[in-house]
């Protein structure tokens, strides 16, 4: 019921949580975050450009996977920048 960076393959630098968003600063433009959230994301974004969701992570984007309760496991991989924004309705 709560929203988490669960893991990151860079450092985490900053991290703001909201209501129904997530923003966070990555050491390296290049990376990928698994979070928990409380909310399903209407819009990923690294830096200004919105990401994709994707099936798998094999190019830039994220993926959405549900859990029971409600939750969702979301896994970003951003490659241009580090500033990370997580937004829901």
């Amino acid at each position: 019921g709560e929203n988490h960076v669960l893991r990151s393959s860079s450092v985490v630098q900053q991290v703001a949580y909201g209501d129904r968003s997530v923003k966070y600063r990555t050491f390296d433009a290049a990376a990928t975050e698994i979070l928990r959230l409380n909310f399903r994301p209407l819009r990923v974004s690294a830096g200004s450009a919105a990401l994709a969701e994707r099936k798998d992570l094999g190019e830039e984007g994220y993926t959405i996977q549900v859990l029971a309760g409600g939750d969702y496991v979301v896994r970003i991989r951003h490659t241009k920048s580090g500033e990370v924004a997580v937004t829901g309705p």
